[in-house]
């Protein structure tokens, strides 16, 4: 009895090494392909900066985020470049150009206004007249912190603002940034979502824009980046049913040395 019962806790164990080993095997095996996809996926985010760089190459990818499917090293990838400029910069804007986006998302031209006013405050220097009053309002509204009285560092730190709720933010966050440097918007790189926010607010070129791009006839899609410029790419493709988006924001530089500058990728 004692011979079968160490024979069976024997064939237990041998049992559990080899399950063991089976799922060691394939989370490996599922690793490699990750890493594999991940780089592939960063390899077409280079390609893509080659073409930007160079007008004569024949992948022409247009700066409104439109995404294109490409064969790379024999794999699908859909590839999208964005223009920051497209978009609202939440540093540059001016007060009534962050009113219109808030009112092209539902909000009444009184919630519009005050959260354009945060924002401008949010953002500012600080003063001294303003300061006790500008933090007073926050602790009134149970927060622990006050108005960074600074740039915006990334577009999430929106979400602290005084008056942004989650559902806002999310639905402002892919047309608003912190990278063009512009209060104006390129409308011929924005996207729709953003033209059509502004039309709500009577804004003419947005509209036209909006017109143009139903006729086929809108130009500036297809335009160079120019100097400065802050551009968006995304990579997304599947290997072995295994998915992987790589995403890479990149600054033209103009210089030969260094043409483009890597602001983030991940």
């Amino acid at each position: 009895m004692v011979v079968l019962w160490a024979l069976l806790l024997l064939s237990i164990l041998a049992g559990s090494f080899l399950l063991e080993a089976r799922a060691a095997r394939t989370i490996a095996a599922s690793a490699a392909i990750q890493f594999r996809s991940r780089v592939l996926a960063d390899a077409a985010i280079n390609r893509a900066i080659m073409a930007l760089l160079d007008q004569t190459d024949p992948l022409r990818l247009p700066l409104d985020g439109t995404a294109y499917q490409i064969q790379f090293l024999g794999h699908s990838v859909r590839l999208s470049c964005e223009s920051e400029a497209g978009k609202v910069d939440l540093n540059a804007a001016p007060i009534n150009l962050l009113g219109a986006l808030f009112r092209g998302q539902g909000l009444t031209g009184e919630q519009a206004a005050a959260l354009a006013a945060q924002i401008v405050v949010w953002r500012s220097p600080l003063r001294p007249s303003s300061e006790n009053e500008a933090i007073a309002s926050y602790q009134e509204a149970g927060r622990l912190y006050g108005p960074r009285f600074g740039k915006f560092k990334s577009i999430g730190e929106l979400r602290l603002v005084i008056g942004m709720n989650d559902a806002l933010q999310t639905a402002v966050s892919p047309i608003i940034t912190v990278w063009s440097g512009n209060g104006a918007i390129d409308r011929s790189v924005a996207k729709e979502s953003l033209l059509q926010a502004l039309e709500v607010t009577n804004d003419s070129l947005s509209a036209g824009q909006l017109a143009a791009r139903q006729r086929g006839q809108a130009a500036g899609q297809d335009r160079p980046p120019a100097l400065g410029e802050v551009l968006t790419i995304t990579a997304r493709l599947e290997v072995s049913g295994i998915a992987a988006t790589r995403t890479a924001a990149i600054q033209i530089a103009g210089d030969r040395r260094e043409p483009y500058r890597v602001l983030s990728w991940h």
